[in-house]
Formats: structure tokens, C-alpha cells, sequence
């Protein structure tokens, strides 16, 4: 490239600079004894002039009330989502307790912790991603702790199916509860109804190591108790597909 290529390549970068700026004075030197390298002067100046001149049309209503829905909406929202979480994984867990017949607080320190874990996790339900597995493994530690792990010898001693679905179907209702808290309020975090449907489960099994009558046969505890909080898990993340999928087709 020739030394009055990179000049008219560079004309309306001059052409911006200030009148006594010395490289447009040393410019404006050359362009006195170059047609080419003055005609591309005078146009990078006409092409200032334009966008000095030019004005951009304002904003449709609709244009700004698009883009400002999001930033009104999020200013609107509580500032704290957890009060209204923690709250649901109480009633998950309050609702087994308040209506059972059969209570045996000597488990209660137990039963607290791991509401107060399950609590833990429905407040940070799409925050911490891997919220329904830590789950999922704190039910199955709690079952363990209460009951051991089942044999292999392929009895079903100690299973209580009767008792078993009244227990299974409490926890999917604490899911549900839990679930529910955050289709209320419309939120649609990544990976949040799985999470917080096991965390409902959680809360519900925890009332349940107060209430039910085979809280410590091992069958029993893995099948309908970490097996409610898996169902609840699983639901959770059915639905949330199934809302994703839906939004995706809109």
C-alpha cells in the first residue's frame, strides 16, 4: 500500500481531528498537491457532518415498555425469595405431624436436623444446581442412620406396604407443597422444581421419622421414604420440562 493509500484509508479519522491538530495539519499539507488525498478529506468531512446532523428516531412505546418489563419486573419481586421457601418446607413438614395419631419424639434432634437441611436446600432450589441429589443423598443417609440398609435375602419382612403408602404419598405431597411455593411466585430457575420438590419430600420424611409406626424397619425407610423423595425428585423435574418445552413452543 502506497503512502496515499494509508492517508485516504485514515481521511475521516483526520477529518474528526481538531483544525490545529498537527496530523491534519501535515494532512492538509499533502492534500494541497494531491487531488485524490483532498477528495477523500472532503468526503470524511461530509460524512461527519451527516452524523453530527443525523438524528435516530425515538423509541417506539412498545419498543420501551418490552425492555423495560424484565428490569420493573425483578424491582417488583421481594427482594428475598427463602421466607416463603423455608416456610413451604415447614408445612411439608408440619402437615404429617399436626394429623398423625402415632408420635414418637424421642427422634425429634434427628428429625430437626434434617428439616433444617431440607429447609436449606428449598431456599437455594435453582441456586445450588445439584440441590435434589444432595437431597436425594441426605434422605438415604437418614435412612440408614434409622433403619440400616436391607438385606438381601429376599423377604419383605419389615416393608409395611399399608403404612408405606400412606408415608410415600405424604411426601410427594411435601413436594408438591414446595413445588407449588415456587409456581405461585413464577419463578423459573434452572434446575429449581426438582430440587425443591425433593427438598419437600426431605422435610416430609423428616416428620415422618417422628410419626411413622415403621420408622426403623430398613425395607420400609429405602422404599417408601428415599423412594418418595427419588418420586418427588423425579416428578420435579417432569414438570419443569414440561414447562420448558411449552415456553420454548410460545
Amino acid at each position: 500500500m502506497t503512502s496515499c493509500e494509508e492517508l485516504r484509508a485514515n481521511a475521516a479519522l483526520v477529518a474528526s481531528l481538531p483544525e490545529d491538530d498537527p496530523e491534519r495539519q501535515e494532512y492538509a499539507a499533502h492534500a494541497r498537491g494531491c487531488a485524490g488525498c483532498a477528495a477523500a478529506l472532503r468526503e470524511g468531512e461530509k460524512l461527519l457532518a451527516v452524523l453530527r446532523h443525523g438524528e435516530l428516531p425515538p423509541p417506539s412505546r412498545a419498543a420501551l415498555e418490552r425492555a423495560s418489563a424484565p428490569v420493573l419486573a425483578e424491582l417488583r419481586r421481594p427482594a428475598s425469595r427463602w421466607p416463603v421457601r423455608v416456610a413451604s418446607a415447614l408445612a411439608a413438614f408440619a402437615i404429617p405431624v399436626l394429623f398423625a395419631r402415632h408420635r414418637d419424639w424421642e427422634g425429634w434432634a434427628a428429625s430437626a436436623l434434617v428439616l433444617t437441611l431440607a429447609s436449606a436446600l428449598s431456599a437455594t432450589a435453582g441456586t445450588l444446581h445439584a440441590g435434589a441429589w444432595v437431597a436425594l443423598a441426605a434422605s438415604a443417609g437418614f435412612a440408614i442412620a434409622a433403619g440400616g440398609i436391607p438385606g438381601f435375602d429376599g423377604g419383605v419382612g419389615g416393608l409395611a406396604p399399608r403404612i408405606g403408602v400412606d408415608c410415600l404419598g405424604l411426601e410427594l405431597l411435601g413436594g408438591a407443597i414446595a413445588v407449588g411455593a415456587l409456581l405461585l411466585r413464577r419463578e423459573r430457575l434452572r434446575a429449581a422444581l426438582p430440587a425443591a420438590a425433593a427438598a419437600g419430600a426431605l422435610s416430609a420424611q423428616a416428620a415422618l421419622h417422628l410419626v411413622c409406626q415403621a420408622n426403623g424397619e430398613a425395607p420400609h425407610l429405602w422404599v417408601f421414604h428415599v423412594g418418595g423423595v427419588a418420586a418427588a425428585a423425579c416428578a420435579g423435574l417432569a414438570l419443569e420440562s414440561r414447562l420448558h418445552a411449552s415456553s420454548v413452543r410460545s
